[in-house]
């Protein structure tokens, strides 16, 4: 029996407060009072600012032991135990699998019926005070084992131990401190008056992957995240039995004279520790769905399967660490192979911490009625009354300002679509979703016509139309084909409610597209195109969130002031997918979205305060968020934007790859043309594109007009660029086409006809025109790259446009001039070192940025 709870007046409603050791809460299925239409606001009685424990109940609802519990169960991971409990447990096979596995498929039906039962409650007023406590040591300990065994799949049936949860160990730190608490001794007290809110990182440092990833991929971890990785090395040479008796390694803080076997342990314990916190809606699917994707896209490309039989990939292993204790991530080596391994284990981790912050508000939501139904039926003691949180008791403080929790900016409508089906298919089928049939209209695959014509006219033109997307390449056909939904401009919201029943009252459609007639089991209701403050997860390209956080300003049209942008004030988790992509749109939109994120919110009167995290109320909510930038390269606005957006107290980790001069793109280059590479030299990242245009004007334009060269296309990356050279010719006035990504389609297919037969001596083309439209020029002789392109496939692609189109009959009838041997020249800075490393390589990048000499040739 609990004790008599004690009441707390707040503005609005009454709250009672609990002893400390009514730590079991349980759950309500009504909505999250958060957001512009729900919700109440409480002030502190008697004016005094609560103290707060740091030990509050903020892990995952349906794994919530008790503290003596958890800390007799782990050897933990954020509590600065080692690793060695971990590893010895992973190498011993234990016999109570099977035992666990039978107990969790017979008592999961009445978990899931007891789980909705308790979540209808509150609308069917019913008082379950007694029958929720005893629910909820039994519903952890089901939830336990089912991920124990889960998680043992396909690693021989190891158990796994229990280790602390990564959403209780990072949500409940304490705020930063502020300067002005620090001592007076302190060196920095007498610095600054501000908030230091820049955690303590650790100089970033390079880990070990052997034999898990390729030996050009670079792994690097930074902060408390580095930390893990040097405590748990340090604990793994006793853990793991070798091959050879006699065989010795030595300790290093990065591994680098560890053995392949210890590595592999050391990346499996990280991986799978905190998968065992992951809800079992999302394990009981998690491994077949995720080696379902995996072999379709290894049969789609005629690669190796990379999962079969496990829980995680190679790739997954060494990510899931980090995403899983809410670090910040940026990986900058996704390609159409890995690209679904990555997109399936975020959108697992997206799913898992909205199911666990939900169900965590609905158990509170429940427990304070309880407590409120105790307290009304008992006289309160007005002498001994106390605040629930000036007991300093944090456990209520369980979501932010505002409901929406997660932000996915994708590129187009088609990725977006892509998305939600990869999540909507992990949750199987306990999802019930709302609104498929019009998402599926909106943002699935267009409606193809079917008109069963017999015109031979149009059997022609649809061959040859297939003929051209199917040379423009597989990437460009996944992002803008005819079966792709392309539009740039969108905002969906997407709520999830766990623990709701399957009614035979309401049919919504499941995963599978069927009506479902209601089973009476627990399952997840998901609801597409919720309103934002009603949502949970926010998916948008940047300009669609552009256009609804900022407006015209009405004395001044250029300028832009922001609106409403409360909603995005408590997102806990920030993913960017397809960075590469949003570059080539424009980034300056992902920077303003990312800048609007964790402010303050402007409107406060329907905010619960006594349910806010205290970092959010110390305006420190950009440190518990977590950043992940995903692109297919690395690229100096997407690393400048994650240096300035990164300030996560979790640390940081870093997977780029380094291109063997083998594997470079310049090998794919089927032309024999000398190919130039010029350095111009420039002191400061500013003067790039002035620096180019300088040497432009004054070493290779008058060659070109001294010699009347034809045939010469000229690759420019930037559009801005672009705009200076335009002048520049006009200046000149310098006879030339251009192609560009704003150009009519009349207007490109009249300069192209006219370059190719030698009426215009030059064309202008831009990098982001061939991103969009790949077109293939035809009729140029001379190549010159004003700045080198993003994509590293860019530069083979059109170098081999060189003499496409141009017959021998077409060239004897021309004059010598026309007739010159083909060239490429390249112009490029030490700042594009980036772009230069993907053509070149790595080690000749080197020489090219830092060689005495300015001109390199490849041949």
């Amino acid at each position: 029996a609990r004790k008599a709870s004690k009441v707390r007046i707040g503005k609005s409603r009454l709250l009672p407060a609990a002893s400390k050791e009514n730590d079991r809460l349980t759950t309500n299925d009504g909505d999250v009072n958060m957001g512009r239409s729900g919700g109440k606001y409480h002030e502190h009685g008697n004016g005094k600012k609560p103290s707060y424990d740091a030990r509050a109940d903020m892990g995952s609802s349906d794994d919530d032991d008790s503290d003596d519990e958890l800390d007799e169960g782990m050897n933990g991971f954020g509590n600065g135990g080692s690793l060695a409990s971990l590893l010895k447990r992973i190498r011993h096979h234990s016999d109570a699998g099977a035992s666990a596995e039978k107990k969790v498929s017979a008592e999961s039906d009445a978990e899931e019926a007891e789980s909705s039962e308790d979540d209808d409650s509150s609308d069917n007023g019913r008082n379950h005070s007694s029958k929720s406590l005893e629910s909820d040591e039994s519903e952890d300990e089901m939830e336990v084992a089912e991920n124990i065994q889960m998680a043992g799949k396909g690693i021989g049936d190891d158990v796994i131990p229990k280790v602390e949860d990564p959403y209780e160990a990072h949500f409940s730190k304490p705020p930063l401190p502020q300067l002005d608490s620090l001592p007076n001794g302190h060196p920095k007290s007498s610095s600054s008056k501000h908030l230091q809110l820049t955690p303590l990182v650790a100089n970033i440092r390079k880990v070990n992957t052997k034999n898990l990833l390729s030996s050009s991929t670079e792994v690097q971890m930074s902060g408390p995240l580095l930390d893990l990785w040097d405590q748990s090395f340090n604990s793994v040479n006793d853990c793991v039995k070798y091959s050879k008796p006699d065989e010795k390694t030595t300790k290093s803080t990065n591994g680098k004279d560890a053995s392949p076997q210890q590595i592999q342990y050391l990346w499996r314990a990280l991986a799978l520790a905190p998968y065992q916190h992951i809800k079992q809606v999302l394990t009981r699917n998690w491994t077949s769905v995720n080696n379902e994707a995996l072999t379709q896209r290894a049969k789609k490309d005629g690669n190796k399967m990379t999962a079969e039989g496990n829980v995680f990939s190679p790739l997954q292993m060494v990510l899931y660490p980090a995403v899983s204790r809410y670090a910040d991530v940026l990986l900058t080596m996704e390609n159409r192979q890995n690209r679904d391994e990555i997109s399936q284990l975020l959108s697992m981790h997206v799913l898992d911490h909205v199911l666990t912050s939900r169900t965590r508000v609905q158990r509170h939501n429940r427990r304070i009625k309880e407590l409120t139904a105790s307290s009304e039926s008992q006289t309160a003691n007005a002498d001994n009354s106390t605040d629930l949180l000036d007991e300093g008791d944090d456990r209520w403080r369980d979501q932010g300002y505002t409901r929406p929790k997660v932000l996915v900016l994708f590129p187009t409508r088609g990725t977006c679509w892509i998305f939600v089906k990869q999540m909507i298919r992990l949750l199987g089928d306990a999802a019930m979703v709302d609104n498929m049939d019009r998402f599926d209209e909106e943002y699935g695959p267009p409606a193809m016509s079917e008109d069963g014509s017999d015109d031979e006219e149009e059997d022609t033109a649809r061959v040859r139309r297939k003929a051209i997307l199917k040379q423009k390449g597989p990437e460009w056909n996944e992002l803008f084909g005819d079966d792709v939904n392309d539009d740039d401009d969108f905002k969906l919201g997407m709520s999830l409610t766990p623990n709701v029943v399957k009614s035979a009252g309401k049919k919504r459609r499941n995963v599978a597209g069927n009506a479902d007639n209601g089973s009476g089991a627990s399952g997840v209701s998901v609801k597409l195109f919720a309103e934002f403050y009603r949502s949970d997860i926010i998916l948008s390209s940047p300009i669609g969130l552009k256009m609804v956080t900022t407006k015209k300003d009405d004395d001044d049209e250029d300028e832009e002031t922001p609106t409403d942008v409360d909603f995005l004030s408590s997102i806990d988790i920030c993913l960017v997918t397809r960075s590469d992509v949003l570059l080539m749109q424009n980034w300056d939109h992902v920077n303003g979205v990312l800048d609007c994120l964790n402010q303050q919110p402007k409107q406060i009167s329907d905010i619960d305060f006594s349910r806010v995290r205290n970092y959010f109320l110390e305006g420190q909510g950009a440190h518990w968020r977590q950043l992940i930038l995903v692109s297919s390269f690395a690229d100096p606005h997407i690393l400048s934007t994650f240096r300035r957006h990164s300030k996560n107290v979790e640390g940081q980790l870093k997977i780029k790859k380094k291109i063997p001069s083998d594997k470079a793109s310049i090998c794919d280059v089927m032309v024999r043309v000398k190919q130039v590479f010029q350095r111009v030299t420039c002191q400061s990242v500013t003067e790039v594109g002035s620096s180019r245009l300088r040497y432009f004007s004054d070493h290779v334009l008058p060659k070109l007009m001294r010699l009347k060269q034809k045939h010469t296309l000229i690759y420019i990356q930037s559009y801005f660029d672009f705009v200076a050279v335009r002048n520049l010719l006009l200046k000149r006035e310098v006879d030339f086409v251009s192609v560009t990504e704003y150009a009519r389609i009349s207007e490109v297919s009249r300069g192209r006809a006219r370059f190719l037969q030698g009426r215009k001596d030059i064309m202008l083309y831009t990098g982001r025109a061939h991103f969009f439209l790949r077109h293939k020029i035809k009729g140029a002789r001379h190549l010159i790259f004003f700045g080198l392109p993003e994509y590293p496939e860019f530069y083979p692609a059109v170098v081999n446009m060189l003499n496409e189109g141009l017959s021998d009959k077409v060239q004897e009838e021309e004059d010598d001039v026309s007739r010159m041997p083909m060239s490429s020249l390249a112009l490029y800075s030490k700042f594009d070192a980036h772009q230069l490393e993907r053509i070149v390589g790595t080690s000749h990048c080197d020489r090219l940025v830092r060689g005495e000499k300015t001109s390199y040739m490849f041949c």
